[in-house]
């Protein structure tokens, strides 16, 4: 009587466990479905410019600047010779800053108002591509073809540095590196937001270009000037080492201080403690800088500013593009 009468109820329950199962299913497939058109719209994008020669000539111009910069990077003061990693860092700063940012605008600029001018972008959502998955998968193929060239110039040069310097420590190399490409993927998201909302491909270059030009130079003169007008002395210092990019010159002008660290000046601490460096997330190139230098800074950038520096300068142009996108009519 009593296995009886538990049979119905284990049919019930195996009839209520079908449809949950088949709708799990059905949401594992969609999710495989949207990351295939992920993966697919993204190996196009690095497919292009690979078969146009566009990464094998990135990897050769980058290994030659990173091998020139080394070997002439203490010309000013006499020497000339591969010099260790420490010493190739300062010399390097300078190029990094500037070029990285503007190749990652310059690959993320047309990315979208290509596929508007064509105009392609209709028949890529008619065969069942998203907006947000072509989004996605444009700036997954753009990084690819931003990170690939970069990262075998910075891996093949640092061994040959390494080798002909017989120079272990390579931390701060490694850390140029990875923060130079972690700064070329947050300009190629911007530049990928300025693709977006631009109508033809000159008018998303000029905004690309007019955005390189205030990251790398109008931040810096208008933060001082802000600080100079205010008349803080303590802040107006803290900009100063930090922002303006003369001091990297500077820099890389003190290399025999690397010689002998010992006899190189403590920066007096601030009456007030250490400041709050939460203003280095509103521009990354500054927070590329002060990444890299702290020593000759005195700014030690905590875990806290790198994080909301990555969600104001990635999270939320991609956000922002992605809505922009999904609103336009095609």
């Amino acid at each position: 009587m009593t296995s009886n009468s538990t049979i119905p109820f284990a049919h019930n329950r195996q009839a209520q466990a079908a449809p949950t199962s088949s709708a799990n299913q059905k949401n594992g497939g969609r999710r495989i479905a949207n990351y295939r058109q992920i993966t697919i719209v993204a190996a196009k994008e690095f497919g292009d410019p690979l078969r146009s020669g566009w990464v094998v000539a990135c990897i050769l111009v980058w290994l030659g600047a990173i091998g020139l910069t080394s070997f002439f990077g203490l010309l000013q003061i006499g020497h000339i010779g591969v010099q260790g990693y420490e010493r190739t860092v300062i010399s390097l700063l300078n190029l990094v800053q500037y070029l990285v940012p503007l190749l990652g605008l310059l690959l993320g600029y047309d990315l979208i108002v290509s596929e508007k001018e064509e105009p392609t972008l209709r028949l890529i959502v008619a065969h069942g591509v998203s907006r947000t998955q072509l989004l996605l998968g444009k700036f997954l193929g753009g990084c690819l073809a931003l990170i690939v060239p970069l990262a075998l110039g910075f891996i093949i040069a640092g061994t040959v540095i390494g080798v002909a310097a017989r120079d272990s420590g390579i931390g701060s190399f490694v850390k140029l590196a990875l923060s130079g490409m972690g700064t070329g993927i947050v300009f190629l998201g911007l530049g990928l937001m300025i693709s977006v909302f631009s109508k033809t491909r000159v008018q998303a270059l000029v905004f690309a270009l007019l955005t390189w030009c205030v990251a790398v130079f109008v931040f810096d003169l208008v933060a001082l000037g802000v600080i100079v007008s205010t008349k803080s002395a303590a802040a107006a210092k803290e900009i100063e080492f930090v922002c303006d990019a003369t001091h990297v010159n500077t820099a890389a002008d003190l290399h025999s201080a690397y010689d002998n660290v010992s006899d190189t000046p403590e920066r007096a601490a601030s009456p007030g403690g250490t400041p709050s460096l939460a203003w280095l997330a509103l521009n990354p190139v500054d927070l590329f800088r002060a990444l890299n230098l702290p020593e000759q800074t005195g700014v030690r950038v905590t875990p806290l500013t790198l994080a909301l520096g990555a969600a104001l300068w990635l999270v939320i142009p991609l956000a922002i593009g992605a809505w922009k996108l999904n609103k336009t009519d095609l």
